[in-house]
């Protein structure tokens, strides 16, 4: 054969076949682009400069990962739809003369033609892209933008090695099913559709119980340290449950529609159901993906947004003062002696409002199926190991709570006040074989210091008699994991924010100089100090929060961008299965216009449903996400559901326009003029 024929002939098929492979093409680069921005923002030399730099890098590596599974995944899924809608014309190149050998260079031709597109362009749209995907971390993460333009070679060095092996795998994909097939199958294999499993509503009903437990687990689901162990065992579920109901369930539901002689002999539905159960195998996974990328998008949206919205709310439980110091030791005097001399320290060199310690512990409580508790040793190796029931106990001296409250109260031995996050849970309380006679409970606690908790928690209030009581017995559990008491010291400053700063880093010196001089004095025995400036971790959490807000928004798109295209590719193909069909029906009497109402019934149906579905499995998820952003700090559940049906409007609004210009290009494929 000429020289050039091969490359000749590969250009001339891309050209031919430009409706699927334009986009396939565009997505390659898409992909490349990202991934390359992505790399660039981790292998920046500036951004190793930048305060709290190891979140963020860490938070872009994440990334990075999530990138090249996906770009791994979608784009041999998206080739799997190219490769059916080209079988005829493979299978007519090996009639006409050409081997598989032949064919598998034009494929390889096409392969590497399809790569270079892709990776040129996805790199020069990358190299373009990242400066603005750099200021848009920055600004999320409020550091000012110093950074110059630059080329990152090691990132271009890793896109090339990533999607070099991307498209080696493809390759031998299609070059092993040319090879696989003869030429009569290849001829068929376009129009051949898919075999109904035999056992669909064995599927059916397993994915209804999938989806119900996953659902189940969700939505019971009560401390967070739960959730978060529960979290992968209920999303793989859901999505298996997702996988079988559209691919078992849709059958089922289609056929006992078609069993409905009056509702399936009506021309409009006649010709949706039948559309609809034709190849629904191949279909209903790729509207599966489409649900699964949906919620993708919408999850981490929504908890993103929601996470850098809220951060004044979680300061405000975090450290409600300008500075806090925590001491911590074995001994209550000790640590009463501490606090006279640092507020002295404090009073005569710092400008403040007021300041608000308390001395009290904290230790672990595992709940009983009696409604008692106990402190008890558990298995912490694994969050799938501990008990779903633990709580942290805080107990407060009535001195103490008197100090921070201004409310003078006498407890007799056995008798508490207890705050249980505002709710009443009955008279009495059994801790550890005693039981304690709950004298109120409190609807809102004035803490100090750090107020959270990755566990449910309850604040009891006692006299100095439980409150050494319980101290030993926690004491005696836990030995050397026990915990000691605990001085906290909230500082709330006054003057400008500049000099609040500078008084909150005195005053954490002066914290540190006084354990250090008092330990080499020998005087006291307090082991520990800890000192939070309000400011510091104000930025910590916005360099935190604003890298996954970065990653929710940068992996949406990604997400978005595969929804996008499975939609568009199943528009296609199914308008090229259906054009003939569609034909007949008009040739034997249907309307043009009872033929666009019928395709236009058929695709609402068919590509709304993960939309909706996408919209349930966010609904049954929300209890669940709720309660691992309080992980973070974050327990504002109207905030999150404002973030939550905005993010699905917002969607739902993308999602419309999507279908509607693949929606055009379906009817152009079927309708006949």
């Amino acid at each position: 054969m000429r020289k050039g024929f091969f490359a000749r002939l590969a250009v001339v098929n891309i050209r031919k076949n430009k409706q699927i492979y334009v986009p396939y093409i565009l997505a390659c680069l898409f992909n490349v682009a990202m991934l390359y921005m992505m790399l660039f923002i981790n292998h920046n030399a500036g951004m190793k400069t930048i305060r709290h730099s190891g979140d963020v890098l860490m938070i872009t590596t994440m990334g990075v990962g999530v990138i090249v599974i996906f770009s791994f995944i979608f784009l041999l899924y998206s080739n799997s739809f190219l490769m059916k809608r080209r079988q005829k014309e493979l299978g007519l190149y090996n009639i006409l003369g050409l081997e598989k050998k032949h064919i598998s260079r034009v494929m390889m031709l096409e392969n590497l033609f399809s790569a270079l597109i892709s990776f040129v362009g996805g790199i020069l749209v990358g190299i373009l892209g990242s400066k603005l995907a750099l200021l848009l971390l920055l600004k999320l993460i409020k550091v000012p933008a110093s950074f110059g333009f630059e080329v990152s070679v090691p990132a271009i060095r890793i896109c090339l090695e990533v999607f070099g092996a991307i498209f080696v795998l493809i390759l031998l994909v299609n070059i092993r099913k040319v090879y696989k097939t003869n030429p009569i199958q290849l001829l068929h294999a376009q129009n051949a559709g898919e075999k109904e499993p035999k056992a669909k509503w064995l599927m059916a009903v397993a994915g209804f119980i999938c989806l119900f437990i996953g659902y189940y687990i969700a939505i019971t689901t009560e401390s967070p340290l739960s959730a978060l162990a529960l979290f992968f065992v209920a999303v793989v579920l859901v999505m298996a449950g997702t996988y079988l109901l559209f691919t078992a369930g849709s059958i089922v539901v289609l056929k006992v529609l078609r069993w409905n002689k009056k509702f399936y002999y009506k021309t409009k539905n006649f010709t949706a159901v039948s559309g609809m159960l034709y190849r629904m195998k191949q279909n209903a996974v790729g509207l599966a993906s489409i649900c699964i990328l949906s919620t993708g998008v919408l999850l981490m949206i929504s908890s993103t947004v929601c996470l850098n919205s809220g951060l004044d709310d979680i300061m405000n439980k975090r450290c409600p003062a300008d500075v806090n110091v925590l001491y911590r030791g074995n001994s209550y005097e000790d640590l009463e002696k501490m606090r006279e001399k640092l507020l002295g320290k404090i009073e005569n060199q710092v400008s403040y409002e007021k300041i608000n310690t308390e001395i009290a512990f904290s230790s672990t409580l595992v709940g009983s199926e009696d409604g008692s508790w106990k402190f008890a040793n558990v298995d912490g190796s694994s969050l799938m190991a501990m008990p779903a029931s633990l709580e942290t106990l805080t107990v407060v001296p009535q001195e103490e709570y008197a100090r921070v409250t201004g409310e003078e109260i006498s407890l007799a031995p056995g008798e508490v006040l207890a705050y249980h996050n505002g709710k009443t849970d009955g008279e009495t309380l059994e801790i550890h074989n005693k039981v304690y006679q709950v004298k109120e409970w409190l609807k809102n606690y004035q803490y100090v210091g750090d107020n959270f908790s990755s566990m449910d928690s309850l604040k009891l209030v006692v006299n100095d008699e439980d409150f050494f009581a319980l101290f030993l017995q926690q004491e005696k559990v836990y030995q050397s994991a026990m915990s000691l008491m605990e001085l906290e010291t909230d500082v709330y400053l006054s003057g400008s924010e500049e000099e609040k700063y500078a008084s909150a880093t005195k005053v954490s010196d002066l914290a540190t100089e006084l354990l250090d001089s008092e330990k080499a004095a020998g005087t006291i025995e307090v082991g520990m100090n800890y000192n939070t400036i309000k400011q510091d971790l104000y930025n910590s959490f916005y360099s935190m929060f604003g890298g996954i807000l970065f990653l929710g928004i940068f992996l949406g798109l990604l997400f978005l961008m595969g929804a996008a295209m499975i939609i568009y590719y199943k528009q296609v193909s199914e308008g090229y299965e259906d054009k003939e069909r569609f034909e007949i029906m008009q040739k034997v009497g249907m309307t043009h216009k009872e033929v666009k109402s019928s395709i236009h019934r058929q695709i609402l149906m068919v590509f709304f449903l993960p939309l909706g579905m996408a919209a349930l499995h966010i609904a049954m998820a929300f209890p669940m996400v709720k309660r691992l952003l309080a992980l973070f700090s974050m327990t504002n559940s109207g905030l999150f559901a404002r973030c939550t049906v905005v993010t699905l409007l917002i969607f739902a609004l993308v999602y419309g326009v999507i279908y509607g210009l693949t929606a055009k290009v379906y009817y152009k494929i079927v309708e006949r003029k």
